[in-house]
């Protein structure tokens, strides 16, 4: 395994954190210590072509020299851990796998325990927390009849939002994505949790959610495939279903509500939102009354 890395200054950590919230560069991750920050990168073969690509579309990497290093496995996770540490939303935990005899879930809280893999998926970033918390909010309204709802997870990478989904008891989950790998790493990670009713598919929106319905459908993932998709994610909420989308920047908000309100407005009977923000992003949820 190859690290290849380079120290960010502290006014370049926000411009490169957002640019790669809007990159589909899975390969690639800011790991923050005490006054610095590393752009970092992990592949098991050559990294050039993906380097490239990242500095086409983050313009100040420009003139930039990575450092490359080889990682043996023990070190590979070593390396992992620094930025893979438990946290909870309500009764959902992630807590790294290696912890998982040490870290205690409180009584009727449920853990997601992730595996060390790849540099992306680890679940800490706030478009993730925000959308678990919105699984997290559906629970609570349906809380004893969740095994009869259908959840659709749209773009799963490491299928967190599946597990956490699945931890709750809803009775029909699924998630895909256009990444084998992520599809992959979902499986395992689905066998690590001993979850075995989660259907994952190797798919982009138009296939994945052909012929399909839901009551909750989370999306996370980039604003523009968002605006692109509008019209059969919208037509796939069945009555009083929530539609969450996030991977959108909060500058973004007014142009994904712009596009998704007017379809909410023609295609359902009565429809309203909720917005809910983190840092730097934000969530929308329509929810289909």
């Amino acid at each position: 395994m190859n690290k290849v890395f380079l120290d960010l200054l502290p006014d370049e950590w926000p411009v490169v954190e957002v640019a790669l919230g809007e990159t589909e560069q899975i390969h690639w991750v800011l790991e923050k210590g005490d006054n610095r920050c590393q752009l970092c990168g992990y592949f098991e073969d050559d990294f050039q072509k993906s380097w490239e690509s990242l500095r086409q579309q983050i313009p100040l990497l420009s003139g930039k020299t990575l450092v490359c290093s080889i990682l043996r496995d023990c070190d590979w996770k070593n390396e992992y851990k620094k930025f893979l540490t438990p946290f909870n939303i309500g009764p959902l935990h992630v807590v790294p796998v290696w912890e998982r005899e040490s870290y205690g879930i409180p009584e009727k809280h449920f853990g997601i325990y992730l595996d060390a893999e790849m540099a992306f998926g680890t679940g800490a970033h706030e478009t993730t927390k925000l959308c678990l918390a919105r699984i997290v909010d559906y629970w609570n309204l349906f809380r004893n009849s969740v095994f009869l709802r259908r959840v659709i997870d749209v773009g799963c990478g490491s299928g967190i939002l599946s597990l956490g989904a699945a931890k709750l008891g809803f009775g029909n989950v699924y998630g895909f994505d256009v990444d084998p790998d992520a599809i992959a790493i979902s499986e395992k990670n689905a066998r690590n949790n001993e979850i075995h009713s989660i259907e994952f598919k190797v798919a982009d929106i138009s296939e994945g959610i052909l012929g399909r319905q839901a009551d909750l459908i989370v999306a996370n993932i980039l604003a523009p495939t968002l605006i692109s998709q509008a019209p059969i994610l919208v037509n796939t909420i069945r009555q009083y279903g929530i539609l969450s989308l996030s991977g959108i920047l909060v500058e973004e908000l007014e142009s994904v509500k712009n596009v998704f309100m007017p379809l909410v407005e023609r295609y359902w009977d009565c429809g309203i939102s909720n917005t809910k923000t983190m840092g730097q992003w934000a969530e929308i949820a329509y929810v289909r009354t």
